[in-house]
Protein backbone atom coordinates (compact mmCIF):
# COMPACT_ATOMS: atom_id res chain seq x y z
CA UNK A 1 0.00 0.00 0.00
CA UNK A 2 0.94 3.44 -0.66
CA UNK A 3 0.07 4.89 2.38
CA UNK A 4 0.88 8.01 4.72
CA UNK A 5 3.04 7.08 8.12
CA UNK A 6 5.29 10.38 8.45
CA UNK A 7 8.53 9.06 7.93
CA UNK A 8 10.53 12.52 5.71
CA UNK A 9 12.93 14.97 7.47
CA UNK A 10 11.39 17.42 9.50
CA UNK A 11 11.97 19.81 6.50
CA UNK A 12 15.56 20.19 6.09
CA UNK A 13 17.96 21.74 3.24
CA UNK A 14 20.52 18.85 2.48
CA UNK A 15 24.34 19.55 1.40
CA UNK A 16 25.32 16.71 -1.74
CA UNK A 17 27.09 14.10 0.16
CA UNK A 18 29.30 11.73 -2.44
CA UNK A 19 28.29 9.00 0.26
CA UNK A 20 25.28 8.77 0.40
CA UNK A 21 24.79 9.05 -2.80
CA UNK A 22 27.48 6.39 -3.20
CA UNK A 23 25.50 4.32 -0.51
CA UNK A 24 22.20 4.58 -1.63
CA UNK A 25 19.91 4.26 -5.14
CA UNK A 26 18.53 7.27 -5.79
CA UNK A 27 15.49 6.13 -7.57
CA UNK A 28 14.77 3.41 -4.50
CA UNK A 29 14.74 6.40 -1.99
CA UNK A 30 11.91 8.32 -4.45
CA UNK A 31 10.06 5.03 -3.93
CA UNK A 32 10.17 5.06 -0.03
CA UNK A 33 9.68 8.28 -0.24
CA UNK A 34 5.98 7.48 -1.90
CA UNK A 35 5.35 4.31 0.40
CA UNK A 36 6.36 5.90 3.49
CA UNK A 37 4.07 8.60 3.12
CA UNK A 38 7.13 11.74 2.84
CA UNK A 39 5.50 12.87 -0.31
CA UNK A 40 2.29 13.88 1.34
CA UNK A 41 3.93 15.86 3.63
CA UNK A 42 6.60 17.35 1.51
CA UNK A 43 6.81 18.05 -2.25
CA UNK A 44 9.67 17.57 -4.57
CA UNK A 45 8.52 20.90 -6.82
CA UNK A 46 8.08 23.74 -3.93
CA UNK A 47 4.61 23.65 -3.63
CA UNK A 48 3.05 24.22 -0.22
CA UNK A 49 2.70 21.26 1.75
CA UNK A 50 2.55 20.29 5.59
CA UNK A 51 6.09 20.28 5.69
CA UNK A 52 9.05 21.97 4.30
CA UNK A 53 9.47 21.55 0.23
CA UNK A 54 11.96 19.38 -0.86
CA UNK A 55 13.01 21.73 -4.11
CA UNK A 56 16.43 24.07 -3.53
CA UNK A 57 17.13 23.18 0.17
CA UNK A 58 20.74 21.50 -0.66
CA UNK A 59 23.04 23.46 1.03
CA UNK A 60 20.86 25.85 2.87
CA UNK A 61 21.56 27.43 6.17
CA UNK A 62 18.43 26.52 8.26
CA UNK A 63 17.16 27.52 11.98
CA UNK A 64 16.64 24.82 14.06
CA UNK A 65 15.85 24.09 17.72
CA UNK A 66 18.12 21.84 19.45
CA UNK A 67 17.15 20.25 22.99
CA UNK A 68 15.48 23.74 23.40
CA UNK A 69 18.67 25.79 21.82
CA UNK A 70 17.96 27.63 18.84
CA UNK A 71 20.85 27.41 16.00
CA UNK A 72 22.11 27.45 12.90
CA UNK A 73 22.57 24.25 10.87
CA UNK A 74 23.44 23.00 7.23
CA UNK A 75 22.60 19.30 6.43
CA UNK A 76 25.24 16.89 5.75
CA UNK A 77 24.90 13.06 5.55
CA UNK A 78 24.95 12.36 9.39
CA UNK A 79 22.43 15.35 9.55
CA UNK A 80 20.07 13.77 7.25
CA UNK A 81 20.01 10.61 8.86
CA UNK A 82 19.56 11.63 12.32
CA UNK A 83 16.72 13.69 10.73
CA UNK A 84 15.05 10.09 9.52
CA UNK A 85 15.94 8.98 12.79
CA UNK A 86 15.62 11.04 15.14
CA UNK A 87 13.08 13.63 13.50
CA UNK A 88 12.70 15.98 16.41
CA UNK A 89 16.14 16.31 17.63
CA UNK A 90 16.76 19.33 15.20
CA UNK A 91 13.39 20.93 14.67
CA UNK A 92 13.27 23.19 11.64
CA UNK A 93 11.92 26.88 12.82
CA UNK A 94 8.14 27.53 12.70
CA UNK A 95 7.20 23.85 13.11
CA UNK A 96 5.86 22.02 15.82
CA UNK A 97 8.01 19.53 17.47
CA UNK A 98 6.36 15.54 17.96
CA UNK A 99 4.45 16.80 14.54
CA UNK A 100 6.73 14.19 12.76
CA UNK A 101 7.43 10.77 14.29
CA UNK A 102 10.37 8.33 14.16
CA UNK A 103 9.96 5.18 12.45
CA UNK A 104 12.51 2.01 12.53
CA UNK A 105 14.33 2.22 9.51
CA UNK A 106 16.62 -0.66 8.18
CA UNK A 107 20.20 1.15 7.43
CA UNK A 108 19.58 0.31 3.71
CA UNK A 109 16.39 2.17 3.67
CA UNK A 110 17.70 5.15 4.90
CA UNK A 111 20.47 5.05 2.50
CA UNK A 112 18.15 5.49 -0.43
CA UNK A 113 16.36 8.28 0.93
CA UNK A 114 19.22 10.47 1.79
CA UNK A 115 20.65 9.71 -1.61
CA UNK A 116 17.06 10.33 -3.17
CA UNK A 117 16.73 13.76 -1.03
CA UNK A 118 19.78 14.88 -1.78
CA UNK A 119 19.00 14.14 -5.83
CA UNK A 120 15.82 16.19 -5.64
CA UNK A 121 17.69 18.96 -3.58
CA UNK A 122 20.46 19.82 -5.76
CA UNK A 123 19.86 21.68 -8.38
CA UNK A 124 22.59 21.01 -10.19
CA UNK A 125 22.05 17.59 -10.58
CA UNK A 126 18.98 17.31 -13.78
CA UNK A 127 16.12 14.34 -13.13
CA UNK A 128 17.79 11.26 -14.66
CA UNK A 129 16.13 10.42 -17.86
CA UNK A 130 13.12 7.90 -17.66
CA UNK A 131 13.91 4.62 -18.59
CA UNK A 132 12.39 2.61 -21.09
CA UNK A 133 11.01 0.21 -18.70
CA UNK A 134 9.31 2.99 -16.46
CA UNK A 135 5.56 1.64 -16.48
CA UNK A 136 2.85 4.07 -17.62
CA UNK A 137 -0.76 4.76 -16.11
CA UNK A 138 -1.95 3.54 -19.59
CA UNK A 139 -0.34 -0.01 -19.70
CA UNK A 140 -2.08 -0.52 -16.40
CA UNK A 141 -5.16 0.26 -17.73
CA UNK A 142 -4.91 -2.08 -20.60
CA UNK A 143 -4.04 -4.71 -18.25
CA UNK A 144 -6.44 -4.17 -15.85
CA UNK A 145 -9.11 -4.48 -18.79
CA UNK A 146 -7.53 -7.22 -19.81
CA UNK A 147 -8.38 -8.90 -16.41
CA UNK A 148 -11.69 -7.50 -16.10
CA UNK A 149 -12.42 -8.05 -19.53
CA UNK A 150 -11.30 -11.48 -19.72
CA UNK A 151 -13.14 -13.02 -16.92
CA UNK A 152 -16.38 -11.59 -18.24
CA UNK A 153 -15.67 -12.31 -21.94
CA UNK A 154 -14.46 -16.14 -21.15
CA UNK A 155 -17.69 -16.47 -18.90
CA UNK A 156 -20.27 -15.06 -21.22
CA UNK A 157 -22.24 -18.06 -23.37
CA UNK A 158 -22.03 -16.92 -26.40
CA UNK A 159 -17.57 -17.45 -26.56
CA UNK A 160 -17.89 -20.04 -23.78
CA UNK A 161 -20.03 -22.37 -25.02
CA UNK A 162 -18.44 -22.62 -28.68
CA UNK A 163 -14.91 -23.57 -27.14
CA UNK A 164 -16.16 -25.80 -24.82
CA UNK A 165 -17.34 -27.67 -27.64
CA UNK A 166 -13.30 -27.91 -29.48
CA UNK A 167 -11.57 -28.05 -26.30
CA UNK A 168 -13.74 -29.79 -24.02
CA UNK A 169 -14.71 -28.63 -20.42
CA UNK A 170 -11.40 -29.56 -19.09
CA UNK A 171 -9.62 -27.95 -22.28
CA UNK A 172 -11.05 -24.81 -21.93
CA UNK A 173 -11.09 -24.76 -17.77
CA UNK A 174 -6.68 -24.98 -18.03
CA UNK A 175 -6.81 -22.39 -21.33
CA UNK A 176 -9.17 -19.95 -19.20
CA UNK A 177 -7.20 -20.35 -16.13
CA UNK A 178 -3.70 -19.46 -18.14
CA UNK A 179 -5.62 -16.36 -19.75
CA UNK A 180 -6.62 -14.91 -16.67
CA UNK A 181 -3.24 -15.75 -14.59
CA UNK A 182 -1.60 -14.31 -17.38
CA UNK A 183 -3.99 -10.96 -17.02
CA UNK A 184 -3.15 -10.89 -12.91
CA UNK A 185 0.35 -11.38 -13.86
CA UNK A 186 0.48 -8.42 -16.31
CA UNK A 187 -1.72 -6.31 -14.39
CA UNK A 188 0.49 -6.67 -10.78
CA UNK A 189 3.79 -5.90 -12.60
CA UNK A 190 1.82 -3.11 -14.55
CA UNK A 191 0.76 -1.49 -11.37
CA UNK A 192 4.25 -1.87 -9.66
CA UNK A 193 5.76 0.14 -12.48
CA UNK A 194 2.81 2.93 -12.84
CA UNK A 195 4.09 6.38 -11.35
CA UNK A 196 2.58 7.91 -8.57
CA UNK A 197 -0.27 10.34 -9.21
CA UNK A 198 -2.07 11.43 -5.86
CA UNK A 199 -5.72 11.98 -6.22
CA UNK A 200 -5.94 12.31 -2.42
CA UNK A 201 -3.97 12.62 0.49
CA UNK A 202 -5.30 9.17 2.88
CA UNK A 203 -5.24 10.64 6.40
CA UNK A 204 -3.29 7.92 8.53
CA UNK A 205 -6.43 6.53 9.91
CA UNK A 206 -7.13 5.20 6.93
CA UNK A 207 -4.39 1.98 7.85
CA UNK A 208 -6.66 0.57 9.67
CA UNK A 209 -9.54 0.12 7.29
CA UNK A 210 -7.66 -3.01 5.89
CA UNK A 211 -6.18 -3.99 9.10
CA UNK A 212 -9.64 -4.42 10.41
CA UNK A 213 -11.16 -5.64 6.61
CA UNK A 214 -9.14 -8.24 6.03
CA UNK A 215 -9.62 -10.97 8.61
CA UNK A 216 -13.32 -10.88 7.47
CA UNK A 217 -11.99 -10.84 3.92
CA UNK A 218 -9.79 -14.01 4.73
CA UNK A 219 -12.82 -15.83 6.71
CA UNK A 220 -14.69 -15.71 2.98
CA UNK A 221 -12.23 -16.74 0.79
CA UNK A 222 -11.12 -19.66 2.91
CA UNK A 223 -15.08 -20.82 3.58
CA UNK A 224 -16.08 -19.85 0.09
CA UNK A 225 -13.53 -22.16 -1.30
CA UNK A 226 -14.05 -24.93 0.71
CA UNK A 227 -17.80 -25.11 1.34
CA UNK A 228 -20.04 -26.50 -1.54
CA UNK A 229 -21.66 -23.76 -3.57
CA UNK A 230 -24.33 -24.58 -6.50
CA UNK A 231 -22.52 -20.74 -7.57
CA UNK A 232 -18.89 -22.19 -7.43
CA UNK A 233 -17.67 -24.12 -10.95
CA UNK A 234 -18.98 -27.29 -11.31
CA UNK A 235 -21.22 -27.84 -8.01
CA UNK A 236 -24.00 -27.07 -9.65
CA UNK A 237 -25.54 -30.53 -8.27
CA UNK A 238 -25.53 -28.98 -4.78
CA UNK A 239 -28.07 -26.52 -5.38
CA UNK A 240 -30.86 -28.77 -3.54
CA UNK A 241 -28.12 -29.11 -0.39
CA UNK A 242 -29.48 -27.13 2.84
CA UNK A 243 -27.29 -23.77 2.83
CA UNK A 244 -24.63 -24.36 5.33
CA UNK A 245 -21.92 -22.25 6.69
CA UNK A 246 -20.65 -19.11 5.28
CA UNK A 247 -23.46 -19.28 2.22
CA UNK A 248 -25.86 -18.70 5.28
CA UNK A 249 -24.37 -15.58 5.24
CA UNK A 250 -23.57 -15.53 1.18
CA UNK A 251 -23.55 -17.12 -1.80
CA UNK A 252 -20.84 -15.31 -3.32
CA UNK A 253 -18.11 -15.89 -0.22
CA UNK A 254 -15.11 -16.49 -2.20
CA UNK A 255 -15.77 -13.09 -4.79
CA UNK A 256 -16.69 -10.74 -2.00
CA UNK A 257 -13.53 -11.88 -0.06
CA UNK A 258 -11.32 -10.36 -3.36
CA UNK A 259 -14.41 -7.49 -3.62
CA UNK A 260 -13.72 -6.74 0.62
CA UNK A 261 -9.96 -6.60 -0.09
CA UNK A 262 -10.43 -4.12 -3.08
CA UNK A 263 -12.93 -1.88 -1.24
CA UNK A 264 -10.35 -1.44 1.59
CA UNK A 265 -7.36 -1.08 -0.23
CA UNK A 266 -8.66 1.79 -2.00
CA UNK A 267 -9.25 5.14 1.39
CA UNK A 268 -5.60 4.65 1.95
CA UNK A 269 -3.96 4.12 -1.30
CA UNK A 270 -4.53 8.01 -2.70
CA UNK A 271 -3.45 7.51 -6.23
CA UNK A 272 -4.45 6.87 -9.93
CA UNK A 273 -2.63 3.77 -10.22
CA UNK A 274 -4.21 1.83 -6.33
CA UNK A 275 -7.58 3.26 -7.89
CA UNK A 276 -7.15 1.32 -11.08
CA UNK A 277 -6.06 -2.19 -9.63
CA UNK A 278 -7.75 -2.16 -6.63
CA UNK A 279 -11.35 -0.58 -8.16
CA UNK A 280 -11.10 -2.97 -11.07
CA UNK A 281 -10.95 -5.82 -8.88
CA UNK A 282 -13.79 -4.89 -6.88
CA UNK A 283 -15.77 -4.10 -10.01
CA UNK A 284 -14.96 -7.63 -12.00
CA UNK A 285 -15.97 -9.31 -8.04
CA UNK A 286 -19.37 -7.63 -7.87
CA UNK A 287 -19.97 -7.96 -11.66
CA UNK A 288 -18.75 -11.60 -11.52
CA UNK A 289 -21.43 -12.27 -8.55
CA UNK A 290 -24.72 -10.72 -11.41
CA UNK A 291 -23.16 -12.94 -13.61
CA UNK A 292 -23.37 -15.91 -12.10
CA UNK A 293 -26.73 -15.41 -10.71
CA UNK A 294 -28.17 -14.90 -13.93
CA UNK A 295 -26.46 -17.76 -15.67
CA UNK A 296 -27.48 -20.26 -12.46
CA UNK A 297 -30.74 -18.63 -12.93
CA UNK A 298 -31.19 -19.82 -16.58
CA UNK A 299 -28.89 -23.32 -16.20
CA UNK A 300 -30.48 -24.52 -13.08
CA UNK A 301 -34.03 -23.18 -13.57
CA UNK A 302 -36.90 -23.56 -11.32
CA UNK A 303 -34.37 -25.58 -8.62
CA UNK A 304 -32.12 -22.15 -7.95
CA UNK A 305 -35.58 -20.09 -7.20
CA UNK A 306 -35.56 -21.94 -3.41
CA UNK A 307 -31.90 -21.74 -3.05
CA UNK A 308 -31.69 -17.98 -4.17
CA UNK A 309 -34.74 -17.67 -1.29
CA UNK A 310 -32.35 -19.09 1.41
CA UNK A 311 -29.11 -17.39 0.46
CA UNK A 312 -28.62 -13.58 -0.45
CA UNK A 313 -25.96 -11.53 -2.69
CA UNK A 314 -25.34 -9.34 -0.01
CA UNK A 315 -23.70 -10.63 3.21
CA UNK A 316 -25.43 -10.95 6.20
CA UNK A 317 -28.96 -9.97 5.26
CA UNK A 318 -31.19 -12.96 5.57
CA UNK A 319 -29.41 -12.79 9.30
CA UNK A 320 -28.83 -16.75 10.48
CA UNK A 321 -24.62 -15.44 11.75
CA UNK A 322 -24.76 -17.97 14.62
CA UNK A 323 -25.69 -20.87 12.98
CA UNK A 324 -23.19 -19.87 10.19
CA UNK A 325 -20.36 -19.32 12.63
CA UNK A 326 -21.25 -22.79 14.18
CA UNK A 327 -21.36 -24.70 11.12
CA UNK A 328 -18.03 -23.18 9.67
CA UNK A 329 -16.04 -24.77 12.18
CA UNK A 330 -12.69 -23.93 14.64
CA UNK A 331 -10.71 -25.30 12.19
CA UNK A 332 -11.40 -22.77 9.24
CA UNK A 333 -11.21 -19.54 11.75
CA UNK A 334 -7.29 -21.24 13.12
CA UNK A 335 -5.96 -21.60 9.14
CA UNK A 336 -7.87 -17.84 9.02
CA UNK A 337 -5.58 -16.40 11.87
CA UNK A 338 -2.44 -17.97 10.68
CA UNK A 339 -3.01 -16.28 6.98
CA UNK A 340 -4.03 -13.02 9.04
CA UNK A 341 -0.62 -13.31 10.93
CA UNK A 342 1.13 -14.37 8.02
CA UNK A 343 -0.18 -11.16 5.75
CA UNK A 344 0.84 -8.71 8.90
CA UNK A 345 4.59 -10.29 9.14
CA UNK A 346 4.99 -10.88 5.22
CA UNK A 347 3.46 -7.75 4.10
CA UNK A 348 6.46 -5.71 4.16
CA UNK A 349 8.56 -8.28 2.06
CA UNK A 350 5.81 -9.44 -0.57
CA UNK A 351 4.76 -5.59 -1.24
CA UNK A 352 7.51 -4.07 -0.10
CA UNK A 353 5.17 -1.78 2.18
CA UNK A 354 4.22 -2.81 5.82
CA UNK A 355 1.04 -3.59 6.21
CA UNK A 356 0.97 -2.01 9.75
CA UNK A 357 -0.42 1.08 10.70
Amino acid sequence: MRTLPALALAGLGVLVAPSALADGDPARGKQLLFERGCAACHSFDGSARPGPTYLGLVGKTRKVTTQEKPREIVADEAYIRRSILEPNHDVVEGYMPGAMPGLAMREGDVDHLVAAIVEIGSPAKPEPAKSEKDGTLGVLAAATLSFVLGHIGLSSVPLRRPLIQKLSEKGFQSVYSLLVLAAFVWMIFAYRAAPYVELWRAPTWTRWIPVVVMPIAFLFMICGFSTQNPTQMMQEKAVGAEPRGIVRITRHPALWSFALWGMAHIPPNGDVASLCLFGGIVFLAIAGMLHIDSRRKIALGEAWEPFAAKTSLVPFARGGVGKALAEIGIVRFIVVILLYVGMLHGHRMVIGVSAMP
